[in-house]
């Protein structure tokens, strides 16, 4: 698999551009106050990821979490935390995420006394650390990401994904106006993953494949359902396997691979298990007690795309866009591994993600389970920009109109005019456009809404999601 270029980094790849994103960015959540003024960001989903550190660092309480009992305003709701069986809680969410927060954490635990604060965990401190946290890896998601296109695109074509799927996806809405919860992160193991993935495939060496499969296993311990992205490096494998065959000559190298990858996911991994065994006493914990998957109803895949709840390609125009690139990826020499990865993950990631019980994911913009795929939707993206050549004006409107809008709707759904979970075709139509809304016209949504039922997860979809 030669390349006959020599790829160097570009510089919207630089350090410099990186650094600068990162600052303005912070800059704008500093200024914005909302970490002085409120709980945020470490509220709802993402306090559950946060709270190993506070438990761990503050009051040495991993085991039993009973310190939250002690801050009612904190834990006003506990909807995350379930009962242990010894007097305490444990957290329904795996601490992937705490991992990553922990350099910031503990620049603010160590920080706060000299601003006046309280070692608490949760002063103003902590919930700055935490914002910028999601905007570092955020950035850093698309550093990398840059540094992958680059060795395929020009420079242009580059920047100007970089900068559509940065402000014309959900990506901008959970990187800086709601951080803390896993998707941005997951983004970042994402990109990596690539970025190893890709190094291998220019034959840098099995250990790079390895590298990849220690990203998969990082993801689940993140997310449990982040295994998913095991499909990733096999679909590069299998590309691997076609291109080259499958003889005795390349057994030993593909046993290397194989084997090298299990082992890099089975270490990443297995920390999650050590928690379940510490917090729990079994091996093996379902920490989401009745929330489950239905595989048998085929409708939400259809309202998760399409719906105007929660639908993928409504409130993230710019995916569909990037699935219009697929047919040009496929028929891209350079890109095969790539074609191939996508083709074995997204449909089933798609399948999965949508067949959990709560589809539209909570009060959240858009479909937010789906931002890691944008790691490798950015190619197809990149190609329809490359390519449209006779439709170049068309592509790039539509690009634009589509950036445009999500940015527009990012401050609809903060300032509570795009609702948070019951939207429909109606109450869409309603606030198209609007930048804020009367008494009166609150009232006038509201009628128009739908509001999902959590508790009814035996009922028949279409009895109750529209």
């Amino acid at each position: 698999m030669a390349f006959d270029k020599s790829f160097l980094p570009h510089w919207v790849t630089s350090r410099k551009v990186l650094m600068s994103l990162f600052l303005i960015l912070s800059a704008y959540v500093f200024l914005n106050g909302n970490w002085l003024k409120t709980r945020y960001p470490l509220q709802m989903d993402a306090n559950g990821y946060y709270i190993y550190l506070p438990a761990f660092f503050v009051y040495d309480d991993m085991a039993n979490l009973r310190f939250v009992d002690g801050m009612p305003e904190q834990f006003d709701r506990k909807y995350f935390l379930y009962k242990n069986g010894r007097g305490g809680y444990l957290s329904k969410y795996s601490p992937g995420i705490a991992i990553l927060e922990i350099p910031f954490f503990l620049a603010a635990h160590f920080l706060a006394p000299s601003f006046g604060y309280q070692q608490s965990g949760y002063s103003p401190p902590y919930r700055f650390a935490i914002a910028i946290s999601t905007i570092f890896f955020t950035c850093l998601a698309f550093w990398i990401l840059a540094i992958i296109l680059s060795r395929y695109f020009s420079q242009i074509i580059v920047l100007t994904t970089i900068i559509l799927l940065f402000l014309g996806t959900n990506i901008f809405f959970y990187g800086v106006l709601q951080a803390g919860v896993t998707h941005n992160y997951l983004l970042f193991v994402f990109c990596l993953m690539l970025l190893f993935l890709d190094n291998w495939w220019r034959g840098k060496g099995w250990q790079y494949f390895a590298f990849a499969c220690a990203c998969v296993g990082f993801s689940a311990l993140i997310r449990p359902t982040e295994i998913l992205t095991g499909l990733v490096p096999i679909g590069f494998l299998f590309q691997r396997w076609k291109n080259i065959g499958f003889g005795m000559s390349q057994l030993s190298q593909f046993a290397k691979e194989f084997i090298g990858g299990v082992v890099a996911f089975l270490i990443f991994i297995f920390p999650i298990f050590l928690f379940w065994k510490f917090a729990t006493g079994s091996w093996v914990a379902y920490t989401y007690e009745q929330e489950g998957f239905y595989f048998d109803r085929p409708s939400q895949i259809w309202y998760g795309l399409f719906g105007f709840r929660k639908g993928w390609f409504v409130y993230t125009p710019m995916a569909a866009l990037a699935m219009s690139g697929l047919w040009l990826l496929h028929r891209d020499q350079r890109m095969k591994g790539i074609f191939s990865a996508i083709m074995w993950y997204l449909p089933f990631n798609i399948f999965i993600v949508l067949s959990w019980y709560c589809w539209w994911y909570g009060g959240c913009f858009g479909q937010r389970a789906f931002i890691p795929v944008f790691g490798l939707l950015a190619f197809p993206l990149a190609l329809v920009l490359e390519k449209a050549v006779r439709a170049r004006i068309l592509v790039y409107a539509c690009a634009g109109s589509f950036l445009l809008l999500n940015i527009f709707q990012s401050f609809q759904y903060q300032r509570e005019i795009i609702h948070m979970d019951a939207m429909t075709w109606k109450s869409y139509a309603y606030v198209f456009g609007k930048w804020k809304l009367t008494d009166k016209e609150i009232l006038q949504r509201n009628a128009l809404l739908d509001r999902p039922d959590y508790l009814q997860r035996g009922k028949k979809l279409n009895e109750y999601f529209k």
